[in-house]
Parts: C-alpha cells; structure tokens; sequence
C-alpha cells in the first residue's frame, strides 16, 4: 500500500493498532511482518534490508515475536540500520 503523506506502512499502524492475541506469532510471522513493511512504500525491496539482522533486532527489543508492538519510530530505526550497501 503506497501512501503519498510520508512514510507508511504496517510499522506506522502499530501505533494505533491492538493485539490481543500475540500466541500466533513466530519468527516466521514476524519476517513477512519486516518485509511487508520495508515493502510499504514502494521505495525499497526486501533485496535492500537485511531481513533476518532487522527481525533479530526487533525481537530483541520488543521481547516479542508480535513486532507489531514496537513504535514506529524504533521499527524504522533498526530498519534504517540494516540497509544493506
């Protein structure tokens, strides 16, 4: 989904967004989270990123596989840290 008022996606809907249920969430929920997100916007492809060093991060952080519960201010952050050169 393209969005033409900034940078969007589904990090920027975390905010707004509850989860009750985070007991289906894995490691692999979690990747196609990270790569449905940096895919967003249509300015980037999971080519760019490292998934996997994006996914470890934000698992760290939220101590969740749920990275839906991170802000998306961090999200992009780490993101933004595992562009690959």
């Amino acid at each position: 989904m393209n969005n033409t008022n900034g940078r969007s996606g589904l990090a920027d809907r975390a905010a707004t967004t509850t989860h009750p249920d985070t007991a289906g969430c894995s490691r692999e929920t979690a990747v196609a989270y990270v790569i449905d997100a940096v895919e967003s916007t249509g300015a980037a492809t999971r080519n760019d990123f490292d998934i996997d060093r994006i996914v470890t991060t934000a698992h760290e952080f939220a101590d969740d596989w749920d990275l839906q519960t991170l802000t998306p201010d961090t999200f992009w952050r780490i993101a933004a840290g595992c562009i690959k050169y």
